[in-house]
């Protein structure tokens, strides 16, 4: 067994409050990956490696814990013959991520293999009871919460903190949230995510934060060293990006809009997420798209943010009467209206037929979605562009951000143990 196996199965039986072993610094996201060769879109496969694409154990322990991800049961064999690898090399690595309590055997397999006899056997599993992982997201108005989730991704357990402001928001109540969200954990620590609005380097430095007035923060190093443990951070639109690609409704081609304090995007090309030169796609929010003097967080005037935000939206819902249904409805359309043109010049440049809308229910509505709907539409389908776009409300919940933070958490942790 490698030294790094035998010091991750030592400190689960210790008792130590460590992540896994082996992994040097470990802060935030890379954001674009290739594809993962196994003909089927994977959550580990959604972000940059940082590994050596020839270090054939991790790509080996990659493809195992995708195929079940996030509650699948397979035999060896069943693994084996899915992602196309030696029943050795299977073997050999599940043994190394049974030892690491990532995956566990049970039960056998119903699996009746033609032509030959014997006993079935053994399904694997991802071990749900032994690792914990911390989710943290900054990016609601007047709340930060964070949960408990197992490596399925199933959250335990939950703590929040209330604010007045997201600007109250600094890094001591982060590290206050960080240590009430770890006492709740029934399993060792397998790692920290925190999903910020904004844009994060790779280095999990939140570079700005307008919503938070955070710049130059050093998160992911901050609570990296506080707790002894690894820390990823990402952007929130990006976390929910992928809650909604791999246990929602999402598809490798996808546009996800959310809706909040601010407006934020991801986006997911062949099941890789877009970061851009500067770690900033998807911050459409501060696209300009109304020749008016309405200032925006970010200093300029007409940006989509400042009219479409969830604050600036009920703003106007507060100007109109209780009864004025007709006024709502106005401001709504006009709301996906503006939503549609900005996303129109997105859909013709990349080719994607899949938007998934998110936020609350008093906003982001059939009026709003199928304004938004009909004039992306209209100004994008072409004979090049035959398949009408699909806009849609993301359905998923309130705990979007944290559940694709615990993906997120997963996508690094698992690549540098």
């Amino acid at each position: 067994m490698k030294e790094d196996d035998v010091l991750l199965r030592e400190a689960a039986e210790d008792g130590a409050l460590v992540g896994p072993p082996g992994m040097g610094e470990l802060h935030s996201t890379g954001t674009s990956a290739s594809a993962n060769g196994f003909g089927f879109s994977s959550v580990l496969e959604t972000e940059g490696m940082k590994a050596d694409p020839t270090d054939v154990r991790i790509n080996n322990r990659i493809a195992i814990f995708n195929i079940l991800f996030p509650h699948g049961a397979l035999s060896r064999a069943q693994v084996s013959r899915r992602i196309g690898l030696s029943r050795a090399s299977v073997s050999e690595v599940v043994a190394s991520m049974i030892d690491e309590h990532i995956l566990t055997e049970n039960g056998r397999s119903t699996e009746s293999v033609p032509g030959r006899r014997g006993k079935r056997g053994t399904q694997i599993e991802i071990d749900t009871n032994s690792w914990n992982i911390i989710s943290l997201d900054l990016s609601q108005e007047f709340v930060i919460q964070g949960v408990v989730s197992n490596l399925a991704g199933q959250i335990l357990a939950r703590a929040e903190i209330s604010i007045a402001s997201p600007k109250d928001v600094d890094v001591d109540i982060v590290v206050e949230l960080c240590r009430k969200v770890i006492s709740k954990a029934p399993g060792k620590i397998f790692g920290i995510g925190i999903a910020v609005p904004g844009v994060v380097d790779s280095t999990g430095t939140v570079i700005d934060s307008r919503n938070l007035d955070w710049n130059n923060v050093p998160l992911a190093s901050i609570i990296q060293e506080t707790f002894n443990l690894p820390c990823t951070v990402d952007n929130d639109a990006n976390c929910a990006l992928l809650a909604e690609r791999f246990f929602g409704d999402g598809e490798p081609n996808l546009i996800f809009i959310q809706i909040s304090m601010g407006i934020g995007a991801g986006v997911l090309i062949n099941g890789s997420i877009v970061s851009g030169t500067n770690n900033a796609a998807g911050e459409i929010g501060h696209t300009i798209i109304d020749d008016d003097d309405t200032p925006c967080v970010c200093g300029k005037h007409g940006c989509l943010e400042a009219s479409l935000c969830v604050p600036a939206l009920r703003a106007r819902f507060g100007d109109l009467s209780a009864r004025d249904t007709d006024g709502r409805t106005e401001i709504l359309r006009d709301a996906g209206e503006k939503l549609g043109k900005a996303l129109s010049m997105s859909v013709s440049l990349l080719d994607v037929t899949d938007i998934a809308i998110y936020g609350p229910a008093d906003i982001v509505n059939d009026t709003l979605i199928d304004r938004a709907s009909e004039v992306v539409n209209e100004r994008t389908m072409s004979v090049v562009q035959p398949r009408p776009v699909r806009v849609r409300r993301c359905e998923f919940g309130d705990n979007i951000v944290m559940q694709g933070e615990t993906t997120c958490v997963l996508q690094h942790v698992l690549r540098a143990i």
